[in-house]
Formats: structure tokens, sequence, C-alpha cells
């Protein structure tokens, strides 16, 4: 953080971008303090609003049209250099519980989608139906292991994450675990994986087909009847060697029955789906909607299938996250402008949820080994936003006053900002310290 929004850094980020051609009033530093100003409620200050913080804070003065100039393909450059050269920063520490050590990176993938004023429908187009003409949606993917964002991208909201997932296979490496939603879900996708000599959990997606090998021969699983001898033999989950879909994809299948009050809201959203496109939902729909089910290529051996579905459940901490962008950051607030200044401020916003994130991750893992806590992520991103203040003044001050901000963030974490137990359900932490019997047999925490 020192380095990267340093005076000199910047000045030197501007040049190499071309938003920098020749000295300036408004220098890159004073440009990007203006920002930082404008962010710090959720909600974007107007430019009157900005030409006033200009002149009070660094005694410049320029016109509301003098800075809406500002905001241009150079400005959107330097600040998406910013961001790439932030989503660099090496994190120190990890995690490494029992099932954690298992896994080079454990990644989680999903994406965020809002709608856009109907102007930039052109450059965003939205997902069409009820939705807005203009939308974007903000592909987020990061290591749960070291905390490192993987993935930060904008795409137009009418793209679908399916098309996504054939396309970032080249960021899987060997050893990794791959945790995505099924949006993300493709049979080709899987195979990359298990040729990389990586691994996933997935949920399985309703309209892939799924074979048993009996006697040599492929024989495509009847959920109906599935459902019916389980019920009767009061069997709550089952797990089983499968194969999907045409290219028969090898994997393991959890199969665990959900609550007949979940099945019959599942069943009475998919029936108003399917009525809005002129579709019927079909029985064998029907009784695949009975149950929860989750694929792995994670061998018996290394993990047993019985705990997969908690596993995934990890996958949820994507959600919170996205929860917080919007609730606290307002990564989602209309507010009417051209599109050059609201890409450069959500760039903006992106850029400092990264620098935070950096500094709840170094946190979170060093705080974790010393005493085996866990930060909530909720707690500390609110915290960093209600003081976002403090970093700007540490921003413009440089390394003495940014090593200050860093020890009293510190302090503040450790007193009162640890994840707290679920009673319902089980909490990150109690996942992350999952416990594997070497029978297994079966999980415990």
């Amino acid at each position: 953080m020192e380095r990267i929004f340093s005076s000199e850094e910047l000045k030197a980020t501007a040049k190499e971008t071309g938003f920098l051609k020749r000295e300036s009033k408004i220098n890159p530093s004073k440009f990007f303090d203006l920002l930082m100003y404008d962010i710090s409620s959720g909600k974007s200050k107007s430019l009157s609003q900005m030409s006033i913080e200009a002149e009070s804070e660094h005694g410049i003065i320029v016109s509301k049209q003098g800075l809406d100039k500002k905001f241009n393909d150079r400005t959107v450059a330097f600040l998406k250099r910013l961001i790439e050269k932030q989503l660099s920063t090496e994190i120190s520490h990890q995690i490494d519980t029992e099932w954690f050590s298992k896994f080079e990176r454990v990644i989680i993938k999903d994406g965020t989608r809002f709608d856009l004023q109907d102007d930039y429908k052109d450059i965003l187009p939205g997902s069409g139906g009820s939705a807005s003409e203009a939308g974007v949606c903000i592909q987020f993917e990061f290591d749960l292991k070291k905390g490192k964002i993987v993935q930060l991208d904008l795409t137009p909201a009418n793209r679908p994450d399916i098309k996504e997932a054939a396309e970032v296979l080249n960021d899987v490496e060997e050893g990794d675990l791959v945790i995505r939603d099924l949006g993300y879900h493709l049979t080709d996708s899987f195979s990359n994986i298990i040729k990389r000599k990586a691994f996933f959990i997935s949920r399985l997606h309703p309209k892939i087909t799924v074979y048993t090998l009996k006697n040599g021969c492929y024989q495509r699983i009847d959920f109906k009847d599935l459902y019916l001898k389980m019920s009767k033999l009061r069997q709550g989950w089952d797990c089983r060697k499968v194969f999907l879909g045409e290219g028969k994809i090898p994997v393991n299948l959890g199969i665990e029955i959900v609550p007949v009050d979940i099945w019959e809201k599942r069943v009475k959203n998919a029936e108003k789906n399917n009525k809005k496109k002129g579709r019927q939902t079909n029985d064998e729909y029907r009784f695949k909607m009975r149950f929860n089910l989750f694929i792995t290529n994670i061998s018996d051996d290394e993990l047993p299938t019985k705990i997969i579905s908690t596993l995934y459940r990890i996958r949820w901490q994507i959600e919170l996250i996205f929860k917080v962008w919007k609730s606290v950051f307002g990564v989602d607030h209309k507010t009417r402008m051209k599109f050059k200044r609201w890409l450069c401020l959500l760039y903006v916003k992106l850029l400092i949820m990264i620098v935070h994130w950096n500094i709840i991750m170094s946190s979170r893992n060093y705080m974790h080994h010393c005493n085996g806590k866990l930060l909530s992520m909720n707690k500390c991103y609110k915290t960093l936003f209600d003081n976002i203040y403090r970093l700007r003044k540490a921003l413009k001050h440089g390394s003495g006053e940014i090593r200050r901000l860093l020890v009293w963030i510190n302090k503040i974490f450790n007193k009162n900002h640890w994840l707290e137990m679920k009673k319902k359900s089980k909490s990150l932490k109690e996942i992350i310290d999952l416990k594997i019997c070497k029978s297994n047999e079966y999980a415990y925490i």
C-alpha cells in the first residue's frame, strides 16, 4: 500500500497510462484524494461538492466543468492500473487447518449483478425481462486459504456465468480446490479441472444426466426410484460413484434429502418460472428437487463424500462479501452521471475494497495462526469503511501514517471483530477447522 499510493508511484502510474501528460494544478495524488472524498459516504458527491473540497483541502480553484473533463478514458486506464498493482500484492501467512492443507488453494468464484441507468445499455447491456436495459456484473474469485484475490472483472449483466466458467480455467493450477455455483456448471470445465490435476466441488445441475456403471453398462439414475427407496429406509444421505453427461465424466455424488417445506418452495418457484416461459415442470425434475446433489472428484481417501455438502457451504462467504459491497460501499447505487465518471467511481470503490480486503486478510491469517480465531469479514469491512477518512489521511501523509493506521486497525480488530458461532448451522470457522476421522466413516468438529 505504501509503495502503490505514494506520490511518486501515483505520478509514475499516471504517466504510464497517459493520465498525466503535463504538469497540472490537480496532480495525480490530489485527484486521487478527491476521488477518496467522493466515495467516503457510499453515495457519490456532486461535482460542486468536489470543487469545494478541492479548494478547502488543497487550495485549488477548479470549476465543476473542469472536474467533469477529468473523467475520461485516460483516468479509467489510470485507475485500472492501480487495481492491477493492488491485486498483485502478496499476503503474508495462510490458513492451514487439517483439510485445507490437502490443497494448494481453495478457490471460490461468483458474480453479483446490478442494474444501471438505461443510458449505458449500448456499453453494458442488462439481463432483459423485468430488469433494466443496462446492467453490470462484478466477477470475483479469491483463494480462501491465503486470502488472495485471483480475479476481479466487470462484464455486461447479460453475459452468462457459464461463459465465464469456460474462459477462466487457465487460472486453475495443480492441487487447487475449486468451489463454484450452479451458474458456472459446465461439464467440459470439470473435465479440464481433472486434466489439470485439480479438484472441484459443485452442486449438480438439474439438466445434467447422471449414470451408474453396472455390469459394464451405463444406466441412467432414476431419481424418483432413488427417493422412494431412501424414504422407505429413512436414509437422509447417500453417496455413490457416478458418471456425468455424454462424456461420462467420473465423479462422486453426494445425495442429501431436503425437508418437505424446502422441496415445496423449490417446486413452487420452478413452476412459476416455467409458466413464464410456457413450459411444464416434469416429474423427473420434481424428484430431483427432493435432493441437494453435490459432485466432486475428490476421492474418499482424501475427504469423505459425506462432508462435501458441508464444505460446499463455504461458497456462501462470497455472497456475504457481495452483500457488504452493496450495503456498505454502495457499489450498486444509481446516480445519474456520464458513463466515464460512473466507471471511474466504481473502479475507485473496487480499489479501496481491495485495499480493505488485503488488510483484513493479512490480519485474519496472522490472528488465526496466533490464537485460532477467525475475524468477521462483515464487522471488519464496516469498521474500515466507517473510518475511511483515516485511510484517506494516511495515504496523503505517507508511510509513517500508514503504519500507525495498520497498528490501530489490528488493535481494533483484536478487540471485538471475531466471527460468531451460528446456532442452526456451522460457521465458517467450524467448517475450516473440520476434523476428518481416519476411518473415513464420519467427520466431526
